[in-house]
C-alpha cells in the first residue's frame, strides 16, 4: 500500500503545518494567504509564514494579481530535481570531508622492542590482535633472516598456523633475487609473495596491519612500533602501488 502523501512529504523534511500548507495548495491552484488559512484552519500570519519559507525552498512561487499576493505549488517535479542537485552537492561534500575526516587524529604512540623476548613478544602479539579476514602487509629480506634470529622454527610454525586459522592473509614483497632465500613452507600460510623491481632494496622487516606500523630487525634485535591510523594507511598505499609493479613468484 503507498505510504500517505503527509508521511512522503515529511521525508522530504516539510513539517506539519508546511505539509498542510502545501497540500491545500495544491488543491486550490492559485490562492491567496486568506484562501489557504481558510482550508488548513490556521491563521494568516502563520499561511503567509509558512508560503514564504515553501517559496524559499522553491516549491511555491507567487505573483500580485489585483493587489492580492497569490501562490500557487511549483510542478511538483521540482522536487526530483532538488534531490538530484543536493544528492550531486553531497557528493562533491563527501569526497571534500573524507580528506577533513579525523585530522585532529590522537598523537601517535610508539613502542620499543631491543631483546629476543619482547620481540618474541611483539610477534605473539600481533597474531593476537589480528581478526579474521585481516591482512598483513609486509616488505621483507629473506636473505637477512631476520626472523631467525628471534624465534625458532617451531614458534614460527605455531604462529603461522594460528594466523591461517583466524584466516589472515599476508602480502609480502622482497627484493628481487632472494627467492631462494624463503623457508620452503611459507607460501603454505596464507602468503602471497611478489619480487620487487630490481634495484629496489629491503635490508629490514616492514609490516603493516590495522592502525600499525612495524619496522623489525633480528639483526639488530630491535623493532618500534607505530600506531597510528594515517601513517599506516599512508604506507600501506605505497606498499599497494609497489605491489602492482612487482613480480609473483
Amino acid at each position: 500500500m503507498p505510504a500517505p502523501l503527509k508521511i512522503l512529504l515529511k521525508h522530504i523534511g516539510l513539517s506539519e503545518i508546511e505539509t498542510r500548507v502545501y497540500l491545500a495548495s495544491i488543491r486550490l491552484g492559485e490562492a491567496s494567504v486568506a484562501e489557504i488559512a481558510h482550508i488548513t484552519k490556521a491563521s494568516r500570519t502563520t499561511v503567509a509564514s509558512i508560503l514564504d519559507r515553501l517559496k524559499i525552498k522553491g516549491l511555491v512561487t507567487s505573483h500580485i494579481s489585483k493587489g492580492k499576493k497569490i501562490f500557487w505549488i511549483e510542478d511538483p517535479h521540482v522536487l526530483v530535481e532538488q534531490s538530484k542537485a543536493q544528492l550531486e552537492v553531497i557528493e562533491q561534500l563527501v569526497g571534500r570531508l573524507h580528506s577533513e575526516y579525523h585530522q585532529a587524529d590522537k598523537k601517535p604512540t610508539a613502542e620499543i622492542y631491543d631483546t629476543h623476548e619482547t620481540l618474541e613478544h611483539l610477534m605473539v602479539k600481533v597474531i593476537e590482535e589480528l581478526e579474521k579476514g585481516d591482512q598483513l602487509f609486509t616488505f621483507e629480506s629473506p636473505s637477512a633472516q631476520h626472523y631467525q634470529a628471534i624465534i625458532t622454527e617451531e614458534l614460527f610454525n605455531v604462529l603461522s598456523k594460528q594466523k591461517v586459522r583466524k584466516g589472515i592473509y599476508t602480502k609480502s614483497l622482497i627484493p628481487a633475487g632472494q627467492e631462494s632465500f624463503i623457508r620452503p613452507n611459507v607460501l603454505e600460510y596464507n602468503i602471497q609473495v611478489r619480487t620487487l623491481p630490481p634495484g629496489i632494496l629491503v635490508e629490514s622487516s616492514f609490516w603493516m596491519f590495522k592502525n600499525s606500523l612495524v619496522l623489525f630487525s633480528g639483526t639488530h634485535t630491535f623493532a618500534v612500533r607505530i600506531n597510528h591510523r594515517h601513517m599506516k594507511e599512508s604506507m600501506a598505499s605505497l606498499f599497494q602501488m609497489a605491489w602492482e609493479i612487482s613480480k609473483p613468484l
